[in-house]
């Protein structure tokens, strides 16, 4: 770790030297710090790897009664720093590149889900949770590319899902990452169904416009040896914004998807090998200084086509899998589908406080052999956000969630059928 900051020291220093920006190429450190103080009804301790500190929609399923006061990261925006440039290639062509890494501002971590579930093994102490964000130096984006003023760009590296794109401007709640049904889950806020794939590692991403007309197309490659399919992926976006009025949608497919888990032996993670698919629409629409935002996402989780132990993967981020042998490792049931449903939108009562309101609804359905019960989570968003600057903002903000149905009562031990997170914040951006 200390051989990565010494490099990561020497980059920048290297980097101011050509810092300033001429009419043929830029490069420029960014970022985004973003701390909160918040209470969650009902909670384990406040973790300070995992990259929002607290999860405010989890903790129902068991006998958790206790509330938390913390400081935590990223009650919008997860606090994050970056380095992006470009070079101008002439005829209207660019090369561009962007590394970018998610940290904790409240301790100065790098965001790491996987270290958070690792702690926890094999018993529960803190709050943990699978994540696309695992410790990785550039952990939330890492690509190259080129771009055309008529052709448009294309990207290689680790890059977004396209999901998360459209989440980002059609949440209603600004995808806030503490207190935005969405926000707080990559699960339904842009992994479809996988946390992991919100941010997808060997892709290929094309983005282009045509008028009001936006597409997106991303593959992801798999690098398994004999076998091309082996943990591959593609993705692909078509949406209109013109005026008042946008609507996006979106449809994904990936093989042998990857979730982690606590494990039963101490300082390991388990995974768990998925094939899943994605549909997502959203629309908005602008009268004045309201916008109304709502829309529709269905993810399926499936068997996967190659069992994990053909994969060769015995270890991720510096982390044994407990499991990497076991049966358990691959999902082995019918296929378990969950429909979304949100809506909501915000207003500007003078331009600088703006005030978000949404409804969420998260809807497991039952599967053909009774694994998955069908159930809700209904979850109660506000935000309301005060802009000192284009920079600088304060906010408070409140999250419920209620779980009904059979899915959130047996075969699951509850103790809680509803929680809620409410706090305060700080964002800066530089």
């Amino acid at each position: 770790m200390n051989r990565k900051f010494i490099g990561l020291g020497l980059f920048l220093a290297v980097n101011s030297a050509f810092a300033q920006s001429t009419s043929q190429s830029s490069v420029e450190v960014y970022g985004v710090l973003d701390v909160a103080v918040v209470h969650v009804e009902n909670s384990l301790s406040a973790d300070g790897n995992y990259g929002s500190t607290i999860n405010g929609l989890s903790a129902t399923k068991s006998t958790i009664n206790n509330g938390v006061t913390a400081m935590i990261n990223g009650g919008i925006q997860g606090s994050r720093w970056g380095v992006r440039g470009s070079e101008d290639l002439g005829g209207g062509m660019k090369a561009f590149f962007l590394l970018e890494s998610g940290i904790n501002a409240q301790d100065g971590v790098v965001s790491n889900g996987d270290a958070s579930l690792a702690a926890n093994s094999p018993k529960a102490a803190t709050v943990s949770s699978n994540s696309s964000l695992d410790g990785q130096l550039f952990n939330r984006q890492a690509f190259v590319g080129l771009s055309d003023s008529r052709l448009g760009s294309i990207a290689f590296g680790r890059t977004y899902n396209p999901i998360y794109d459209i989440v980002a401007g059609y949440d209603p709640v600004q995808q806030a990452q503490t207190f935005s049904a969405m926000g707080a889950s990559s699960t339904i806020g842009g992994g479809g169904g996988i946390s992991e794939d919100t941010r997808l590692d060997n892709s290929v991403r094309y983005t282009n416009r045509f008028g009001p007309v936006n597409v997106t197309a991303l593959y992801k490659f798999g690098g398994v040896a004999g076998n091309n399919s082996a943990q591959s992926g593609y993705a692909l976006n078509l949406g209109y914004e013109e005026g008042p009025f946008g609507i996006q949608g979106a449809y994904e497919a990936f093989t042998d998807a990857i979730k982690a888990s606590t494990s039963t032996v101490a300082g390991s993670i388990n995974e768990t090998n998925y094939n899943t698919t994605a549909f997502f629409i959203a629309a908005k629409y602008i009268f004045g200084q309201a916008t109304v935002r709502g829309g529709y996402e269905s993810y399926t989780l499936k068997k996967p086509s190659d069992s994990f132990s053909t994969l060769g993967v015995s270890s991720l981020f510096g982390y044994t899998i407990g499991n990497a042998t076991s049966a358990s490792a691959n999902f082995s049931t019918a296929d378990q589908t969950t429909d979304v449903w949100f809506f909501g939108g915000d207003y500007n009562f003078t331009p600088a406080l703006n005030l978000a309101i949404g409804f969420y609804d998260q809807n497991p359905k039952a599967s053909g052999d009774g694994k998955q019960l069908d159930g809700n989570i209904y979850t109660y968003s506000a935000l309301l956000d005060y802009h000192f600057s284009k920079r600088t903002d304060v906010y408070a903000g409140w999250m419920y969630s209620s779980y009904k149905g059979a899915d959130y009562t047996a075969p699951f031990a509850i103790d809680n059928s509803n929680n809620y997170v409410a706090g305060i914040g700080m964002r800066t951006k530089f």
